[in-house]
């Protein structure tokens, strides 16, 4: 198995262990979804700033 293979299987399992934590901790996992809700608001207003900069262009 090469390098490159055996990274993709350590980091899925990895990331379902995680994903398994937070399912197990509400607190935490309530915590890291209203983060991630405000990531995706600050993301998607900086997505449409950039469209709105390269149309004015």
């Amino acid at each position: 198995m090469n390098k490159f293979t055996t990274g993709m299987l350590v980091g899925g399992a990895a990331a379902i262990m995680g994903v398994g934590y937070l399912m197990q901790d509400k607190k935490t996992y309530r915590k890291m979804m209203k983060k991630g809700k405000k990531m995706a608001v600050k993301a998607e207003e900086v997505m449409d700033d950039m469209i709105d900069n390269m149309l004015e262009n």
